[in-house]
Formats: C-alpha cells, sequence, structure tokens
C-alpha cells in the first residue's frame, strides 16, 4: 500500500486508476471549490472517501504538504518492462522518445522530470533500479501527479537498455555541460532516448561512453550548469520543437 497527497496529484490518481484508489482522506476544515471538484470526481468513479481531522492528515503526510487530501492505493507504484515501453512509442505511430535518468537523487528533480516528459510527449522513462530515486509520494507531488499517466521502467543496467534501444535503430544522445556539439545545432528529429544525468557528478563514464552522442546547452552569465531538472526540459522541449517545426 502507498499513499499520494496533494490535490493535484490525487485528481491525476482519479482520473488515471480509480480502481487502484482504496480509499480517499479528506481533511473535516476543507470545503472550497477545487475540494467539490475533486469529491465529484470522486463520487463519479466509485472512490470512497473518508473525512478526517487535519492533525491526522498532518500525521501522515507531513504538516502543510498534503493540501488537504490524500489517496491510499493499493500495491506500491507499478514499474513496467522496457519492452512495454517500446510496444507504447509503436503503437503511437511516431517517432520513438525515451528519457533516460542516470542516478537522479533529488526527489523534486525526479518529479519535475516526469512532469515534463509527460508535457514533452515522451513515451517513457527509464531509471536504474540501485543508486537512484525511486518514485515515491514526494516524487507523485512534485510531478504533479504526472506519474500516474508516465510509464515508468526500472532497469539494472542502463548501457544493456541502451543496447536493446540501439536494437530498434534508437539513437540516444546524452545531455552533457562540456559536450562540444550544441543541442540546437543538432538533429533530433529522429528515433531518440535523450539522456541526463545526476545532479552532482551527470552522467557516469561508462554510461556515456554508450551514448552515440552527446549534446550541450549553450549559456552565458556566471553559472555554467542547469540543474538536472531544467536542463532536461531545455532538451526535451528542444527536442518537441524540432518533431514540430523541423531543425
Amino acid at each position: 500500500m502507498r499513499m499520494i497527497y496533494g490535490v493535484n496529484p490525487v485528481m491525476e490518481a482519479i482520473k488515471a486508476s480509480p480502481g487502484n484508489i482504496d480509499w480517499l482522506l479528506v481533511s473535516e476544515a476543507r470545503s472550497d471549490r477545487t475540494m467539490a471538484e475533486l469529491l465529484r470526481a470522486a463520487k463519479t468513479r466509485d472512490v470512497e472517501v473518508r473525512k478526517v481531522a487535519p492533525a491526522e492528515l498532518d500525521k501522515l503526510a507531513g504538516k502543510g504538504r498534503h493540501q488537504g487530501v490524500a489517496a491510499v492505493i493499493s500495491g506500491e507504484f507499478k514499474y513496467l518492462e522496457i519492452e512495454d515501453l517500446i510496444a507504447a512509442w509503436k503503437k503511437s505511430g511516431g517517432p520513438a522518445f525515451f528519457l533516460i535518468l542516470d542516478s537522479i537523487q533529488d526527489p523534486q528533480n525526479l518529479g519535475s522530470l516526469i512532469r515534463t516528459a509527460t508535457a514533452a510527449g515522451v513515451h517513457g522513462v527509464i531509471i536504474p533500479r540501485d543508486r537512484a530515486c525511486e518514485i515515491t509520494p514526494a516524487v507523485v507531488r512534485a510531478s504533479a501527479g504526472a506519474t500516474e499517466h508516465m510509464l515508468v521502467a526500472r532497469e539494472v543496467n542502463l548501457v544493456r537498455a541502451f543496447e536493446r534501444l540501439k536494437e530498434e535503430n534508437i539513437w540516444v544522445a546524452g545531455v552533457e555541460a562540456d559536450a562540444r556539439e550544441s543541442i540546437y545545432g543538432m538533429d533530433l528529429n529522429r528515433d531518440l532516448a535523450l539522456v541526463i544525468g545526476s545532479e552532482g557528478k551527470g552522467i557516469r563514464r561508462l554510461v556515456k561512453e554508450s551514448c552515440d552522442f552527446t549534446v550541450s546547452i549553450p549559456m552565458e552569465g556566471k553559472l555554467n550548469s542547469l540543474n538536472a531538472a531544467q536542463a532536461g526540459a531545455v532538451a526535451m522541449f528542444e527536442a518537441r520543437r524540432q518533431r514540430l517545426f523541423g531543425k
């Protein structure tokens, strides 16, 4: 059993998979229009609602973080296999678009990247099984519920995952600050998997060496890098821009 909290994440869970929700916990102290809409959505989808004292939600989810609502969901987060992601891409009929996250540790960054990936039209996200953040309630909240819509696979070995993608003629591109080629000068309108490295160390050496090419995001000013979520957002939407309007 797991719990997600916050109005947007809970609403997305109600829309995406109401059958997996055991019940909602709703604060007795909240009765505004947004909560009324959420309760109507729950009723329409036959999701049980339990009114509780604000202190009980504070204890379960952390004071000030739950926005007066939490959903109790059966089982753990359902990770998929890389084959499921490939099947979803082929079913879409468009060019492949995957996001690979190498050892992202921060739940806020992971949630933000998944949210951006959903908005950018990514077919699936691949994360390592070890030494990386998992899909936790904090990640769900940071994603504004996008985790309920995005396909996420956990792989023991990212290099092997690259090999499987390359068997499908998918290009693997690492986003690195020191890459010579600018992301704006590279053709990203192809079957593509973008790789974003960890917050502190970037893409690990063996993972980087397994990329088909690397690209950097040109920057000005006194800062020489973006955080993982920012870099991923720039890269994903540059790829989307090229798909919509050409290079």
